[in-house]
């Protein structure tokens, strides 16, 4: 098996960030609420802002799989500072490259980003969503504690098929 690394990102790599994004929604277009052609039409400036923000750890925790210096996997989180909801940590954005898939990967990645989360002392819930074809992704959160409450009908739209997004949970 190849060595893989879980990171974050430096800034200054932004582009391998963007490519690994537009790679994730190429590819795997029922996964994610935002498009490959929206994410496209972003200037460069937006996925700088993106990058530095995650790797400060402002409100938001973003970290990569790396394989012989390439990016092959990513997962993040964010939070919020408001009253009502600041406890809670919302995970987005999951992906690994399919010539990676399998190895364990996703587990490593979902481990060291709860690892992170639970590092913020306000954090006592963490929510996702999967699409309901996702069945690999749905057992790796369950095997981490996540508990389904609820489904989404017709949640995601695509190429004219509707899709149910799941809704799991942790508490902390």
């Amino acid at each position: 098996m190849t060595n893989i690394q879980i990171i974050s990102l430096d800034p200054s790599r932004w582009r391998e960030s963007k490519e690994l994004r537009l790679e994730a929604l190429k590819s795997d277009p029922l996964a994610f609420g935002s498009s490959y052609e929206e994410n496209l039409e972003f200037d460069d400036q937006l996925w700088i802002e993106r990058t530095t923000a995650a790797y400060e750890k402002k409100n938001s925790i973003t970290i990569y799989a790396e394989a012989e210096g390439k990016l092959i996997g990513v997962m993040g989180a964010f939070w919020t500072n408001r009253i009502k909801t600041g406890h809670i940590a919302t995970i987005v954005g999951v992906y690994v490259s399919s010539d990676y898939r399998g190895q364990g990967v996703g587990k490593r990645l979902l481990q060291s980003l709860s690892d992170e989360i639970t590092a913020v002392p306000q954090i006592e819930k963490i929510n996702l969503t999967v699409n309901t074809t996702q069945t690999a992704a749905q057992k790796l959160y369950e095997t981490f504690g996540f508990q389904p409450i609820g489904i989404a009908r017709k949640e995601l739209k695509y190429e004219g098929q509707y899709y149910d997004e799941l809704y799991m949970e942790k508490h902390l």
